[in-house]
């Protein structure tokens, strides 16, 4: 959709209006069911904005009651085409995004039971305790907010916390451990389940997630948080740019009314707007060490995997930049490989073999191009050289944008 099409299809028309409040009904028939949604949406919200501005000049110049029923046909031939028609009143579903209610987009986010629990996280005493804290402020919120009197000051108590960290560090389980430890479900979303094609509806789609926890008392757990707490955009040129921000703000006001507890998980906290800074407590997931591997690899072998007499955890755990996603892999990798060469155990070449696969297909991300602009340029160095031929290309003056890409590359 172009960036003038959302604006029109997002334009606050008596349809939308009608919606909010319940208010005149408008009805547009004859879009055929199969017709491309979004070019469906648009004229649907064309039709109606056309109808409702006149009626509204209608009723100024007639003297008639601006909710009198009035019908229109537009047609481009003698009569209607034949073939299935979508219904297109309001409070129908159809194609129409604006016709679900608050409940049916709650729908879609389903409570289910939390598949970990502590006993299979492996973490640090320091952040293994700040994990518990976020639990027991949540077991002991009626004491301070209730009996205590602090509902005063925070009407709605709520815990957010915020899981950072490399991939696979357990993020993920962590969230589903919290779930276990309360007993409560969970529901699991990322950024992609919430944004829509359709203009504005993302902050639609937001509220019911919100929503769905509340009526299931779930814990919410939004995974890749950097896509949807990122910072705003201080000026808006483009319509997406101006939904963006609807999100960031949408999530802002959920928070602040919700009293759950929010799990949010990121691999690039760096990214995050202030205003979340306030709202939410920063857990750091660290890469695990040698000795956090030993046990993330006993974890991984459970009883009934045949495993041969050579196999070793500890000499495993000494293969280094590995994450608890990894051994998983490499476990299921190694199991794999040896079931398909029709042997009835898994060795420890199986298992050392499998993760350094896993290393080797990594895309590799040099650190060095990063850090580069920053180093200092030593003098006689190739840049130094390709520096002051630029400075005296440029005569004195300033040297061209083009000139430092050059450079750096």
């Amino acid at each position: 959709m172009t960036r003038h099409q959302a604006d029109e299809a997002s334009s606050d028309t008596g349809f939308l209006r009608a919606l909010r409040a319940g208010g005149r009904t408008f009805r547009v028939r004859g879009i055929p069911a199969d017709a491309e949604p979004v070019a469906a949406a648009l004229l649907r919200s064309r039709l109606i904005s056309a109808a409702d501005s006149f009626l509204k000049e209608y009723a100024k110049a007639s003297g008639s009651p601006g909710g009198s029923p009035l019908g229109f046909t537009v047609s481009n031939g003698d009569t209607a085409p034949a073939g299935p028609v979508a219904d297109q009143s309001i409070g129908s579903r159809g194609s129409d995004p604006d016709a679900l209610s608050l409940e049916e987009r709650a729908s879609y986010f389903t409570a289910t039971d939390p598949l970990h629990d502590f006993g299979f996280l492996v973490l640090p005493q320091a952040t293994m305790d700040q994990l518990l804290l976020a639990v027991d402020v949540i077991e002991v919120r009626t004491l301070v907010f209730g009996k205590w009197g602090l509902q005063r000051i925070e009407p709605h108590p709520s815990s957010a916390i915020n899981l950072h960290g490399s991939p696979g560090t357990g993020k993920t389980l962590a969230a589903h451990a919290i779930a276990s430890r309360l007993n409560k479900k969970i529901i699991q979303t990322k950024y992609s389940q919430l944004e829509s094609k359709y203009h504005g509806e993302g902050p639609k789609n937001l509220d019911a997630l919100f929503h769905a926890a509340r009526e299931h008392d779930a814990v919410l757990f939004l995974d890749e948080a950097d896509a949807l707490m990122s910072q705003r955009f201080e000026t808006t040129s483009q319509g997406s740019e101006h939904a963006v921000n609807a999100m960031r703000s949408e999530l802002v006001m959920s928070l602040d009314r919700y009293e759950g507890l929010v799990v949010f998980a990121t691999n690039l906290v760096h990214s995050y707007d202030t205003a979340f800074d306030s709202r939410v407590r920063h857990i750091e997931f660290p890469d695990p060490d040698a000795a956090a591997r030993t046990v993330i690899w006993r974890n991984h072998l459970p009883e009934e995997l045949p495993l041969a007499p050579d196999v070793s955890p500890a000499d495993l755990a000494a293969i280094e930049e590995v994450t608890g996603r990894d051994i998983r892999r490499a476990v299921i990798d190694a199991a794999t490989a040896a079931a398909l060469a029709g042997r009835d155990q898994v060795t420890q070449a199986d298992l050392r073999n499998a993760v350094e696969q896993l290393k080797a297909q990594r895309v590799p991300r040099s650190k060095a191009s990063k850090t580069a602009a920053a180093s200092p340029v030593e003098p006689g160095s190739p840049l130094e050289q390709a520096i002051s031929d630029a400075v005296n290309d440029a005569n004195g003056g300033a040297i061209s944008d083009a000139s430092p890409a050059a450079v750096r590359d």
